[in-house]
């Protein structure tokens, strides 16, 4: 059947469709000016001895022009193409007199500018067979070419073709370079390349990074040592021979080598190596490539994968009081610990793989269970698929088994079993653990005993008990706590100790809790008060301590609360007394002092001979009873919480040089000079006097203990935010038996009455009451023989300028 206009039309559509594609794909349209392809327009002008000449391609509408010369044109409409019309044409094309070609004759550049007669052309066709232009020639003068021209301009069209081949293949190699390149730095290894002669021409990113250096100018003998290749190791340095590239430079085609690579600053790094040489076409050698991946982490993994295996195993045989068993899915024993071997009385080699776990379990209890676990699934089952049935559904079985042991008798164990599952969840064994009830029943039975000597104790203490949970709340309370707070125990167990907790001591207790639960403190003691059931309160001592499970885990508290509320009255009956005593000491003493006072200095008269040394004894026991009974007075008012502080913010040197002053009379009597260091300003908030009071109680202390013509060494100096002042003396030190009791009250390391230095023994439990008031620290560092340092700590007032009045408080 004859094709129609249509199909013809549709097959021509279909040609100059694929045409354009090749077009498109070489990439010559709109491209820039190239060299080449100018001076071949030039050559085909001066050949044709014409003054214009074009390499044109053709596109849908247009012809553009990739090289031209005598032309200022770079493309015209397609429908008045010289070489649209002509692009089917094979061979040279030639029209000595356009004007006589009806094709021509009327197209503008014939009968306009710039006037075209003579015209001739080569249809450029590429190695696809597709017509993508011409090469052509034209003049506004009419005249053929000769033979010599002709073959001139077809050599030319013939050596554009190449060129146009010659930039698609440049282009492709340009693009599969790229795409090389980004594949190589897209890789997750490092790789690396070299020529025939052994000089680096690769070395992608990867691989710089592991080596930490630049590459490419590193000879081939200093490889291993410059890259710093090792073998799997870690410790053997590669030989140049060895090393993966130059071996595959070699011929040797190189497959998983494991070698390590251990640049400088850089962890050691394991990697996977294979190589191989590559060729020409024609067989030639070109050079080697060698491709690296980081194996460290599954090394890594590989070793961990193994220590637990090591661990595990230990585990395993260490377990000498567990029996650990294992069974494929066909029932055949897989493992056997030692502490089956020691339960059972099989050894290892007795059972892996030659017993089934069904053997081991007493026949008739075995029965029993195959019946049991029958019902349950609904279908018969072998003594292997009862036991493995439960595992297999996820739920791990656990009774007490009668086992056969090797010498025929009967063991009770108490046995977990459960399923062994690989990664895809499969089940490939099963695994029993298995400890004797026995055992077991005898830690149950001491547990009861345990337990039953506990709730003795607990209940018939004469003090109060109490178990108590986290967050306050009463656990369990014994009769004698009921008894003492006038409730029942039920009314007890529904409260928290904030409840029953005087608000006054609430935040002292919390505080010393969260010391508890932090970690700081193992246990505590403290003095509160409690609302009894009436509302009166009554004064406890209370000791609490944290119970902890086996792996740390805070539990719950125990509290023992024993009722001190009769010695705090005799306490303070105690302290009313010696505060009576003490003021109505006060004003005799005072009289007693200045009697004596102007009889020693001799304001009434000679005194009679022998009574001076009298006289002095009495007026230094007068100013020893004076500083007594004002440091009892000192002492009631700390313990009542009556003293004033008239806190101020003071230059500390300043203070430090009154105290000094204060007290070098007293040093100069025992013949010590005293020293103060330290210049920086710091300023601290401070009552002056109670300070001056505490100064001078260290000093004094240090002077007395000093051997005459020694020094005290008074320093102050800033320590982070905080001013730290230390007194140090030569003495002999405080004997380390009376240091636990030095702030104590009447604490004296020599009490005896024939002591040397003088004292109350209140200075220093007072100092420590002041101090701390003043939110100060006080301590001290001693070594018998050779001398003390107390040091005082104090916060630091962030000024340079004393406050005019920073108020007071109690």
């Amino acid at each position: 059947m004859a094709a129609t206009a249509t199909d013809m039309a549709d097959s021509t559509a279909s040609v100059e469709e694929q045409r354009l594609r090749v077009l498109m794909e070489y990439a010559l349209m709109d491209s820039g000016a190239e060299a080449e392809f100018d001076a071949i327009t030039r050559l085909a002008a001066q050949i044709c001895d014409v003054p214009h000449a074009l390499i044109t391609f053709i596109e849908t509408d247009r012809q553009w022009f990739k090289s031209r010369f005598g032309v200022e044109a770079t493309e015209v409409p397609r429908d008045i193409s010289f070489c649209a019309a002509v692009l089917e044409e094979d061979g040279l094309i030639e029209i000595p007199d356009v004007r006589r070609d009806p094709r021509f004759a009327d197209n503008p550049m014939v009968v306009d500018a710039p006037y075209v007669r003579f015209y001739s052309s080569i249809i450029l066709k590429v190695a696809s067979g597709h017509r993508l232009g011409s090469l052509c020639v034209f003049d506004p003068t009419p005249g053929p070419l000769n033979d010599s021209q002709r073959a001139g301009l077809q050599d030319l069209a013939d050596l554009t073709v190449t060129l146009i081949e010659q930039r698609l293949a440049k282009r492709k190699a340009e693009t599969r370079e790229a795409m090389l390149g980004s594949l190589l730095e897209a890789l997750p290894g490092g790789v690396v390349a070299c020529d025939a002669e052994g000089e680096l021409t690769l070395f992608n990113s990867i691989a710089r990074n592991w080596h930490q250096s630049d590459p490419m100018r590193i000879p081939q003998s200093q490889w291993a040592e410059h890259f710093d290749l090792y073998a799997a190791d870690g410790d053997t340095l590669l030989v140049p021979e060895n090393v993966p590239l130059i071996r595959a430079l070699s011929g040797e085609s190189v497959r998983d080598l494991e070698m390590c690579i251990k640049a400088n600053g850089m962890a050691p790094r394991q990697v996977l190596c294979s190589g191989r040489p590559f060729f020409d076409s024609r067989g030639n050698l070109l050079g080697a490539v060698a491709a690296m991946f980081d194996i460290t982490a599954r090394k890594a993994r590989e070793r961990e994968i193994a220590q637990m295996r090591r661990y595990l195993e230990a585990v395993v045989n260490a377990s000498t009081e567990v029996a650990i068993m294992a069974m494929d899915n066909d029932g055949t024993i897989t493992l056997f610990n030692p502490g089956a071997e020691r339960l059972l009385g099989y050894s290892w080699s007795d059972v892996v793989a030659k017993k089934s776990m069904v053997d081991l379990h007493d026949p008739e209890e075995l029965a029993t269970f195959v019946t049991e676990v029958e019902q349950e699934a609904g279908r018969e089952l072998s003594p292997l698929e009862a036991l493995a049935e439960r595992p297999l559904r996820g739920q791990i079985e656990s009774r007490d088994w009668h086992f056969v042991c090797a010498d025929a008798s009967r063991r009770l164990l108490r046995l977990v079993f459960s399923a062994i599952r690989d990664h895809a969840d499969a089940v490939i064994g099963f695994l029993g653990i298995a400890i004797d009830r026995s055992q077991l029943l005898a830690m149950e039975q001491a547990l009861h005993t345990s337990e039953a000597r506990f709730r003795t104790a607990f209940d018939s203490a004469p003090q109060g008990m109490a178990l108590v949970s986290l967050n306050g709340q009463f656990l369990e309370v014994n009769q004698s706590l009921c008894e003492m707070l006038d409730y029942s125990r039920e009314q007890l167990l529904a409260l928290n100790f904030q409840t029953i907790t005087h608000p006054d001591d609430l935040h002292n207790d919390l505080e010393n809790v969260r010391q508890l639960m932090a970690g700081e403190i193992s246990s505590f003691q403290l003095a509160k008060r409690y609302f009894k059931r009436t509302g009166e309160t009554v004064w406890i001592q209370l000791s609490v301590a944290l119970t902890r499970n086996s792996r740390g885990k805070p539990l719950n508290y125990v509290a023992q609360i024993r009722d001190i509320t009769a010695e705090r009255q005799l306490d303070r009956m105690k302290s009313e007394f010696v505060a009576v005593v003490s003021h109505e000491l006060r004003t005799p003493i005072t009289s007693i002092k200045g009697a004596l006072g102007l009889l020693n200095s001799g304001a009434l008269g000679a005194v009679p001979a022998g009574f001076e040394e009298m006289l002095g004894v009495a007026q230094r026991n007068g100013e020893r009873l004076s500083v007594l009974v004002n440091d009892l007075l000192d002492w009631e008012k700390l313990a009542a919480d009556k003293m004033a502080f008239d806190y101020q913010t003071h230059d500390l040197r300043g203070l430090l040089e009154d105290a000094l002053l204060t007290n070098k009379g007293y040093a100069d009597s025992f013949e010590v000079s005293l020293e103060l260091a330290g210049d920086e300003s710091l300023y601290v908030s401070v009552d002056a006097l109670r300070f001056s009071q505490v100064l001078s109680n260290l000093l004094s202390n240090a002077i007395k203990f000093s051997p005459a013509g020694d020094r005290v060494r008074l320093a102050f100096e800033r320590q982070a935010d905080r001013a730290v002042i230390t007194v140090t003396d030569n003495g002999s030190g405080i004997p380390a038996a009376f240091r636990n009791n030095l702030f104590q009250l009447f604490a004296q390391a020599d009490s005896s009455n024939t002591r040397r230095q003088g004292g109350t023994g209140l200075g220093l439990a007072i100092s420590k009451q002041l101090i701390e008031q003043m939110r100060g620290e006080i301590g001290f560092e001693s070594t018998e023989g050779e001398g003390t340092t107390f040091y005082l700590s104090l916060p630091l007032k962030n000024t340079t300028i004393p406050d005019e009045d920073h108020g007071g408080g109690n």
